[in-house]
């Protein structure tokens, strides 16, 4: 059983992490949801003892993942997603530069560019450096490259 209780982080002065409780029951399916940047991502890596948390305590089958790191690790199976982007380009870019790889430039890429971004949601951070997203924002960063595997964009 997984246990969370009140656990805070915080990164250069930011709470990202404000008291979050729940459990997660063997044999029951748990999921984390909340929007981008709302710490699903920090609360697992703390789980799997990767990051401390400021307070509170992460417990995985009774043993605190902070205190304990060996025998949490022992009880948890994890395979973190491991994809990158490339840090000094923006979302914008990443798109481009793969846009560019499929053989595409000019008015079409730029158009399929721009409705990427739209349809995906990214006009408040597509021009902003990718270094620092949230998983949610690298995420919709990735599935917009390559270009022509969403409907309606070929």
């Amino acid at each position: 059983m997984i246990e969370v209780q009140g656990l805070r982080k915080s990164f250069n002065g930011v709470e990202v992490l404000r008291g979050i409780e729940f459990t997660a029951r063997d044999g029951e399916i748990t999921g984390l949801i909340g929007p981008n940047g709302a710490g699903k991502t920090t609360t697992l890596r703390m789980l799997y003892t990767v990051l401390k948390p400021d307070g509170g305590r992460a417990l995985v089958d009774g043993h605190d993942a902070a205190t304990d790191r060996l025998a949490a690790q022992r009880r948890i199976g994890v395979l973190p997603d491991n994809r990158g982007l490339y840090p000094r380009l923006t979302a914008r870019e990443h798109v481009r530069y793969f846009g560019r790889l499929h053989g595409l430039g000019g008015d079409e890429l730029e158009g399929r560019i721009n409705r990427l971004i739209a349809r995906l949601d990214m006009a408040d951070f597509a021009d902003r450096r990718s270094k620092g997203y949230s998983k949610g924002q690298t995420l919709k960063c990735l599935t917009s490259t390559p270009l022509g595997h969403i409907e309606g964009f070929s």
